[in-house]
């Protein structure tokens, strides 16, 4: 077998062949972003309130506005200052002929008996309008959110190993088909039954596309792991930003759902150009396969493999190879994980900021037609925090250090998802006020996506070898369990309207105190064993100014379970 490391440094770290490769790849997470926060657009919820014929009729009631059909037929809620547009008052509509002398607003309330009246000035047609998800019924759009990250669930535990066993290649085309399959799927559903079970197949099969993320991890040197890692990262942030422009320009959830999907059409060709990943085939001991491909990227990056570099390439391989069936004789499980006090504290605190970190991403990002303002322009907003977020992290993480860096943004989070409550709370009409609290709204979403991207490197660094991808695995499955979550907890604001963020708040900032208690990694050599981990937790502080001083230039390197677990937001 070859080792292709010896292969890479040769290829050069970075090179065309790769640039090309990682782009390539990373056009597939145009269509993450497209899917995951989908909802904020296509499952949108206008106001609503009962038709009620025939005072809705503009030719028997010509001068009636909206706000007067309101104020006539629809309870006034004085706790959340709104309408309540799931009842009406009850006096026979039949008796109304063009005079308001059958308007009677002492009357009791029903339900609405001649179905809803949806303000479709936004969008001609949501999820929520075409299934009448409202009322009695809304709490099947909060089911069918929470269902797509339940599908992520069920993906980790279908597709975990499938691209180590299949191939990065052959894993992502066969789970992309399965994606724009149930994207135009959706686009012609006509069931909220037949939408839920679509969009939980499709964060299925999305997971499953992991073989894109890891095939780039593999492909470029390890100093351009971080950078890479990330860019992918903003391709995800790129699609969900690209999914304003194409919600304001097609107002139907089909219509959407339909061109997102032909969108991500044209990955299926570019995957097929795209070769399988040499790492992968030679370690499958697919030499010849692998010696070609490798062969390829030489070519493109205009450099020239010599016998002698294959040489030394299997050489390696030999004494890796030797080094590893000595370390690995032991088997070790997630139980692992917790057989001493120390790694136990550690595991459990990395656990809750997963959590957190997904709960507060995905509460503050699907909410985002709450705020105040143009649900497009915010929605793009967002994104532009996210980026923000990315570049400052990829400045100060190796300044600061992961632990610092990681509290800071968390802290950030929190305080400005508080200060966005408080604002609120006494903005009432001032529109500077209400302005302000949408501002802070930005800042604690800047704040959550730079703990969300710091919390993957952190993880893989706080862990040995042999324990790092049950680590990452137990960190993945709390992240899960936040973004089914997250839904639920946004559909607080339903009752008290201020709750949902004040809950992000309080667990982003108990995240970020809690973050402090993390023992520094940064410039500190992975571990390899639990007995070393054991050690460092006790000792970190000795650890870190012995780096400083002997490792100030060592580089991190993500191992594939870290990747994998990174291709996603979850």
């Amino acid at each position: 077998m070859v080792q292709f490391e010896v292969i890479l440094e040769a290829l050069g770290q970075i090179g065309p062949a790769q640039i090309i490769i990682c782009l390539l790849w990373s056009y597939y997470n145009f269509l993450g972003g497209f899917n995951g926060l989908a909802t904020v657009f296509i499952a949108y919820t206008p106001d609503v309130r009962c038709n009620v014929p025939p005072l809705d009729n503009s030719a028997v009631y010509p001068n009636l506005t909206e706000v007067d059909i309101l104020n006539f037929t629809t309870p006034y809620d004085s706790a959340s200052d709104e309408y309540n547009g799931c009842y009406r008052y009850n006096y026979d509509l039949n008796t109304c002929d063009g005079t308001l002398s059958c308007v009677n607003q002492s009357a009791s309330t029903i339900n609405c008996d001649n179905g809803y009246h949806y303000d479709r000035s936004i969008f001609t047609e949501t999820v929520v309008t075409e299934f009448d998800l409202i009322c009695g019924d809304k709490y099947l759009n909060t089911v069918a959110t929470s269902m797509y990250y339940v599908g992520f669930l069920i993906g980790s535990i279908i597709f975990g190993n499938f691209a180590d066993a299949y191939g990065r290649k052959t894993c992502s085309l066969l789970t992309c088909v399965g994606v724009l399959g149930c994207m135009f799927g959706l686009a012609f559903s006509r069931s909220v039954a037949l939408y839920i079970v679509l969009r939980t197949a499709l964060a299925m099969f999305d997971y499953g596309c992991i073989g894109t993320f890891v095939y780039i991890m593999e492909i470029v040197g390890k100093k351009w792991r971080t950078f890479f890692g990330i860019l992918y990262q903003m391709f995800f942030v790129f699609g969900y930003m690209i999914m304003s422009g194409i919600a304001y320009n097609w107002r139907d959830w089909h219509e959407i759902t339909f061109v997102t999907a032909l969108l991500g059409v044209p990955f299926l060709f570019l995957a097929l150009i795209i070769p399988e990943s040499p790492r992968w085939l030679f370690i499958k001991k697919k030499d010849k396969q692998g010696i070609k491909v490798s062969k390829l990227l030489a070519r493109i990056n205009k450099v020239e493999l010599t016998d002698e570099i294959w040489e030394r390439a299997k050489e390696a391989d030999k004494q890796i190879s030797t080094d590893t069936s000595n370390a690995t004789s032991v088997k070790y499980t997630s139980l692992d994980l917790f057989k001493t006090k120390a790694s136990t504290l550690v595991t459990l605190n990395v656990m809750f900021n997963w959590l957190v970190n997904s709960l507060v991403y995905y509460g503050v990002s699907l909410n985002a037609g709450a705020l105040a303002g143009d649900l497009f322009v915010n929605n793009t907003l967002n994104g532009v925090m996210e980026i923000a977020s990315y570049i400052i992290c990829i400045i100060f993480m190796d300044r600061i250090g992961r632990r610092i860096l990681l509290c800071a943004n968390m802290l950030v989070a929190g305080l400005g998802l508080l200060a966005s409550v408080i604002v609120n709370v006494y903005a009432d009409d001032n529109e500077s006020l209400i302005t302000l609290g949408v501002v802070f709204s930005f800042i604690g979403k800047f704040g959550i996506s730079g703990s969300f991207a710091t919390i993957y490197n952190f993880t893989t660094e706080l862990f040995p070898t042999v324990l790092r991808s049950n680590a990452v695995g137990a960190g993945s499955f709390a992240a899960r369990i936040g973004g089914i979550v997250a839904p639920y907890v946004i559909s607080l604001q339903d009752y008290v309207s201020w709750l949902p963020n004040t809950i992000f708040a309080i667990l982003g900032l108990a995240a970020g105190i809690l973050s402090l208690f993390f023992p520094e990694t940064n410039g500190v050599p992975m571990m390899e064993t639990p007995q070393e981990a054991e050690e460092f937790y006790k000792n970190w502080k000795k650890h870190k100014q012995v780096s400083e001083l002997d490792l100030s230039g060592e580089m991190k390197s993500y191992d594939n379970s870290a990747c994998e677990e990174m291709s996603t937001k979850i």
